[in-house]
């Protein structure tokens, strides 16, 4: 009547922690059985699993917006696409040009992805690893996958990767995957984009929010964004683990009540933390604030803003001192971003 699924990732939460969380997947119900529980049935024999197993949050990537809030899942990340006229474009004057970008095969790029992956990982909130296996298949570049381009042109960078596509019909070049661990990685493999010879239109998921490319550029509207959408969902199933896990931008103590009505695994919590740890535990003390489950998962990245959930009436806050606190404490110096799609 329906299947769920999920692949184990591990994922980088603000601060540089790591947690081992898993991915839900492949969530479907057969149409002749839709309406009559089998989906909310299904999730919750999984994520009594989880939390059996002690995993502190799941997440997913979402079909449809409106079917997972009601499981506790909130929006963490944002997926940006950009289209750049590279006709157009150009470097402002006295960018960085730092250069050491070299055009490789399938192969030697297969061999210097993973550690510069595993780099960027490390720095970036959100980001979710790739297994040996993950990785073959992203090389594997059949020629039914490819929508009528060419075969994946490779550059790399001592601290960077990038693989595109040319549409030659389009004169276009869609941008798969960019990595840069340095700003200089950054900006070297963008100049080679956009001086790609008998291009029009540069396409891109990989321009996150916070991208300094814009800014390298003399005319910044160039970097046109044409679409955003929800990245990652997550879901906190124990939430003490969790909110202990991560680092915060500035010193928080509150007291928080967790409302969970799907898995019940919500409470009262004291949560004391700063840049250098956290300590998130059961407290009778009076909370400070009031928040959804799903709400939570989507702070706790630090891609949302606490004032934008307490004007939806998720977050409910004693005074404005409290939500300075929150607002504050979970913000995060770089966007965050998944960069693996599951």
């Amino acid at each position: 009547m329906g299947v769920t699924g999920n692949f184990p990732f591990t994922m980088t939460v603000p601060g540089g922690t790591t947690l081992d969380v898993p991915g839900v997947t492949w969530v479907s119900v057969i149409p002749t059985h839709r309406r009559r529980g089998v989906l909310r049935a299904l999730l919750a024999a999984q994520h009594r699993r989880f939390v059996e197993d002690g995993t502190a949050v799941s997440i997913l990537t979402a079909s449809e917006g409106a079917i997972y809030g009601r499981f506790g899942y909130g929006p963490a990340t944002t997926r940006r696409s950009v289209q750049i006229d590279r006709r157009l474009v150009a470097f402002r004057p006295g960018a960085p040009d730092p250069a050491g970008v070299r055009l490789v095969d399938a192969s030697q790029a297969r061999e210097h992805a993973p550690a510069v992956h595993h780099r960027w990982c490390a720095r970036t909130p959100g980001a979710l690893s790739r297994s040996p296996a993950w990785w073959d298949h992203r090389f594997l570049d059949r020629e039914n996958s490819r929508e009528g381009g060419s075969a994946l042109f490779h550059l790399v960078h001592p601290d960077g990767w990038a693989a595109y596509r040319i549409y030659d019909a389009e004169r276009r070049c869609r941008v798969r995957d960019l990595v840069a661990v340095t700003d200089e990685a950054h900006v070297a493999l963008w100049r080679v984009l956009l001086g790609l010879d008998l291009v029009r239109t540069i396409t891109t998921h990989a321009c996150p929010l916070d991208d300094p490319l814009p800014f390298l550029l003399a005319d910044p509207r160039q970097i046109r964004t044409t679409d955003l959408e929800d990245g990652v969902w997550i879901r906190l199933l124990d939430v003490p683990a969790a909110l202990s896990a991560r680092r915060y931008a500035a010193d928080v103590d509150v007291s928080i009540e967790v409302h969970d009505a799907f898995l019940g695994r919500g409470g009262r919590f004291r949560l004391r933390g700063g840049p250098d740890g956290a300590c998130c535990a059961p407290t009778d003390r009076l909370p400070d604030a009031h928040i959804e489950i799903a709400a939570l998962g989507s702070l706790y990245l630090g891609g949302n803003r606490a004032l934008a959930l307490s004007r939806a009436d998720l977050l409910r806050v004693r005074d404005h001192q409290v939500m300075l606190a929150l607002a504050n404490g979970f913000g995060t110096d770089r966007s965050p971003q998944h960069g693996t799609e599951f």
